[in-house]
Parts: structure tokens; sequence; C-alpha cells
């Protein structure tokens, strides 16, 4: 499950990234857009918009798992270092293929990518390890309030009861002892 929080954030980040990636590239807005609408990008303003709606789904349930966890005080968030690394490498790796697969689709020469993809795998694992670092913050913070709630609670006071205090023994008669231990006659009752 956590996995799949993390590449929802990173199927996000993945179109934001390819975003800026293009803005680099080429700041010219003129020049952009040929470039885009030439190797294939047209689907990219929806596909943001579809990210980041599942990205918001993403970071909901990081923060609603994270919470039940926190109330139930089971320890089980992800290192920082794999919640960075996880959407980081599968961002790069995603934005790899897909301008591959946007070049083939589209009849463009493979050769553009040179350019594009230093520049591009660069800023995307940027862009996946600040979404990831988000998600790690929502987790932890989910957790915490979750947390806070328990401690919240009045503890739990244990059910009255009426103790049992056994009545006092009385004391045993001790036998009446004559001289050495010599019994004497009987006595006259």
């Amino acid at each position: 499950m956590r996995a799949a929080r993390s590449l929802s954030v990173a199927v996000a980040g993945l179109f934001v990234g390819h975003l800026l990636v293009y803005r680099l590239i080429a700041p010219n807005a003129i020049q952009r857009a040929v470039l885009l609408a030439s190797t294939g990008h047209a689907y990219l303003p929806p596909a943001v918009a579809g990210g980041a709606a599942l990205a918001g789904i993403g970071a909901i349930a990081s923060f609603l798992l994270a919470f039940r966890r926190g109330r139930a005080a089971i320890r089980g968030r992800s290192p920082l270092l794999w919640a960075l690394v996880l959407p980081a490498v599968a961002q790069a790796g995603a934005f790899v293929v897909l301008e591959v697969a946007e070049r083939l689709l589209s009849g463009v020469p493979l050769g553009g990518l040179f350019l594009i993809l230093p520049v591009g795998i660069a800023l995307q694992l940027a862009v996946g390890a600040l979404g990831g670092l988000l998600l790690f913050g929502i987790d932890l913070a989910g957790e915490g309030a979750g947390q806070l709630g328990v401690r919240g609670r009045p503890a739990a006071t244990p059910p009255r009861t009426t103790a049992v205090v056994p009545a006092p023994e009385a004391p045993a008669v001790a036998p009446r002892v004559e001289a050495f231990g010599i019994r004497g006659p009987p006595r006259a009752a």
C-alpha cells in the first residue's frame, strides 16, 4: 500500500516535471507549443490534472492510514531515504519510457532525446524526491495526529469493586497452664 501511495505521487510529479522540462528546453511559449505538438504531447494538460487528482487521493490515503497507525500505536513508517528514492527513481524511469513512446507514436526521430533526457531525468529525480518528502511529511503528520487522539483520551479507570475484608478472628483461648504444665483436677462447672 505504501508503494502505491508513493507511485500515485510519482505519476503527478511525472507530468508536472514533464511540463517543467519543456519550459526549460523551450522557454519561448510559441516554440514550446510547436515542440509539444510535434512530439505527441497533446495529452499533457489533462494528464497533469488527472495526476494531481491521483496525488491528492494518495496524500489523503497516506494521512488516514498513518492516523490509524498512530491511534493503534503501531510503528510502520518508511525510512526517509526510501520515501525519497522510490518516487524519484520511478518518476525518472517513467519519464524515459514516456518520452521514447511519445516519439515513436508521433513518428519523430529519437535523436532529439539526447537534449531532453539529461535535463528531464535530473529534473524528474528532483521533483520525485520532493514529492516523496511531501508524502513523508503527510504520513508523519497523520501518525502524530493519531497519537494525539490516543494521548488526549482519559485513561480508563478500573471498575469499582467492593473489597471483602474478612472479619477478624476471635483470639484463640490459650489452654490454662498450671505449674510446670501439670494438669490439675477437673473443675466443677
